[in-house]
């Protein structure tokens, strides 16, 4: 029997285990470089099989929130530079989510670029900014401008660009955030996309953005080292999908075809559509596994690894894993406050919990004064 903590090959890379570090925004990076600190944070948490950065911007009108990193340019290429030395010097593997936020978002948050979507539907959904007087506030999303038909290409050019900056950096891989209603999902989802062109209006050509989009990423890094991160049914972020079925049966056997090194499921025990236990079969006998349904779902269009991230524990990895829905595990806040968390894994040590008034933003304290264990 497969245990969640040891090594797993993911394709021509070996993981030490299976848990992964999952993608977070945390605001720490107010000039959009990578900084020193973000070295420190990313290199103390090495011992995860795989590393996800948080959403990183391919250019300044794709970022959405504030404080976050880019690697648009020469200057964030060797930020992250140093961010992929450290973690390689520690043994741990990284790959860059690479994050177009479309309309999620506000000017304030980009230097005043104005945010781009398929469609101009705005969100009715807050996001924070910093305020003239500097004091952090949610307001609500800005109305974003629907790209031109001959502009669709150079949100993917760019997206390439970025790539290509990714790879000079250092990292292991590349992941495609299609997840938590930013701009992949927008093209995919029916509320957000209300194009005809041939960038939609049916399941087919609203896959069409996503499937392009990796086929870029893939003449960087290959197929092998580039994942994709979805969503399917997920409402975050103002995301209405009227057809979410025909739409991802459509893109989940494409990207079957087309061989990534992952599919990334989103889900939280937040989402009470999704926040079922189910009893499945598995080679040990019945076990009860979570949020079956998605699960199932991916599991019989996808051969390949599939990540499960969102309010696991543990002992729920491991039994997702005993009945073969999943073969990697994200932890997020977890990994916040315990930086050598599969060391406390390993020996069943109590886990830290977050200061929450310490996640977003800031310096130091609540991103690198978390300690690591005694000895």
């Amino acid at each position: 029997m497969a245990s969640v903590l040891e090594p797993f090959d993911l394709g021509p890379i070996r993981l030490n285990n299976r848990l992964v570090m999952g993608p977070m925004t945390r605001a720490r990076c107010p000039t959009g470089t990578p900084n020193a600190i973000m070295a420190e944070y990313y290199a103390q948490r090495a011992s995860a099989g795989l590393i996800l950065t948080e959403g990183v911007w391919p250019e300044i009108n794709a970022q959405g929130y504030f404080s976050t990193p880019g690697i648009e340019n020469d200057e964030q290429t060797a930020g992250w530079k140093a961010v992929t030395d450290a973690v390689h010097a520690r043994g741990g593997k990284i790959f860059m989510q690479l994050m177009h936020c479309g309309r999620v978002g506000d000017p304030v948050n980009n230097g005043g670029h104005q945010l781009v979507a398929p469609s101009a539907v705005q969100a009715d959904f807050q996001i924070l900014t910093i305020g003239d007087d500097g004091n952090v506030q949610l307001v609500r999303m800005a109305m974003p401008r629907a790209l031109e038909t001959d502009e669709v290409d150079g949100v993917l050019d760019g997206l390439e660009r970025a790539a290509v900056n990714a790879k000079a950096a250092g990292f292991d891989g590349i992941e495609l955030h299609g997840a938590s209603g930013y701009l992949p999902m927008q093209f995919l989802s029916t509320n957000t996309n209300q194009r005809d062109d041939k960038w939609g209006g049916t399941p087919e050509k609203r896959t069409r953005f996503a499937i392009e989009a990796m086929e870029r990423l893939f003449k960087v890094f290959g197929p092998e080292r580039t994942g994709i991160k979805i969503a399917p049914g997920i409402r975050y972020n103002d995301i209405d999908d009227a057809e979410v079925e025909p739409t991802y049966d459509l893109l989940v056997r494409k990207l079957d075809a087309m061989k990534p090194a992952y599919l990334h499921f989103q889900t939280s025990l937040s989402y009470q559509h999704l926040n079922e236990f189910s009893t499945v079969a598995s080679t040990e006998g019945q076990v009860e596994v979570w949020s079956h349904w998605p699960y199932q779902f991916l599991r019989d269009r996808f051969s390949g690894p599939i990540i499960a991230s969102g309010d696991l524990t543990l002992d729920l990895a491991q039994k997702t894993l005993d009945a073969g829905m999943a073969d990697l595990f994200v932890f997020g806040r977890r990994y916040i406050s315990n930086p050598d968390l599969f060391e406390r894994f390993k020996i069943g040590a109590e886990l830290a919990d977050p200061n929450q008034m310490t996640i977003y933003g800031g310096a130091e304290a609540g991103y690198t004064d978390y300690p690591a264990m005694a000895g």
